[in-house]
């Protein structure tokens, strides 16, 4: 059955990011940690991002106010005159039970705005942790079971030396792995990066800072990308036809 998940940990990809679950077994005390390959798309649209785990009811209320946490904070730090001129949609792929929580919101964040952006994502590095509307970076539940069983699909996959999980600062006092991971963070064969803001987040997986008013950054391409969008604008009776496509 092996590779019947799709799972990198390796390489870059434009608009996915590994997030991390707990899995929970029902009359069973112990739970256990796996990686959840998140992907964002974009395209023409009107600014709308689609929760595709909300939309089939496997998301659940937590789950959703993440999500729009989430949304907000980006709209904000692109501080847009008029809507996004293009739509997104975000899903937990081969995810096939109710999803909840808002740990996953860090990680759609991430792929929303690589997608956006077009810079890629280091499938290298796992990602978990809720955001608020500043863009800081708060604390999750099962951090033990998520580091280890990310841990666990980068040895089987082979370890590179630069793989390892973001997490919430706030969280590290929870940190209580077991022997083999310590010493492969010992050995500098596997990483745990602590994060207080998605400032500290983005050039970590991007290579890219996430603002910057000197230097080349996430936000400034995406702005870039919509400007030029702007510049060469479909005439509206195209656009309109395209719509009526879809109607």
């Amino acid at each position: 059955m092996e590779g019947q998940v799709v799972i990198e940990t390796q390489g870059k990809q434009v608009g996915q990011v590994n997030g991390l679950t707990v899995i929970d077994i029902p009359g069973h005390p112990i739970s256990y940690g796996e990686p959840a390959r998140i992907s964002c798309v974009v395209h023409f649209g009107d600014g709308d991002v689609s929760d595709v785990e909300r939309k089939v009811e496997l998301g659940g209320n937590i789950h959703a106010k993440g999500m729009m946490i989430m949304q907000a904070f980006v709209s904000s730090e692109l501080d847009l005159d008029a809507p996004l001129p293009y739509s997104a949609s975000i899903v937990f792929e081969q995810s096939y039970c109710e999803v909840d929580g808002d740990s996953a919101s860090l990680a759609e964040l991430c792929s929303l705005v690589s997608a956006l952006s077009g810079y890629p994502i280091d499938q290298q590095i796992a990602v978990t942790g809720a955001v608020d509307q500043f863009g800081r970076v708060q604390a999750v539940g099962g951090l033990n079971e998520k580091v280890e069983g990310f841990y666990n699909v980068c040895k089987h996959q082979g370890l590179t030396g630069k793989q390892g999980v973001i997490l919430p600062k706030t969280n590290v006092q929870h940190l209580a792995l077991n022997k083999e991971l310590v010493e492969s963070i010992k050995n500098e064969e596997f990483h745990i990066w602590s994060v207080t803001h998605v400032d500290e987040v983005i050039p970590l997986l991007m290579g890219q800072p996430f603002k910057s008013d000197t230097e080349d950054s996430v936000i400034g391409k995406i702005a870039e990308r919509i400007e030029n969008f702007e510049k060469h604008e479909m005439p509206e009776s195209f656009v309109t036809r395209i719509k009526n496509w879809f109607v």
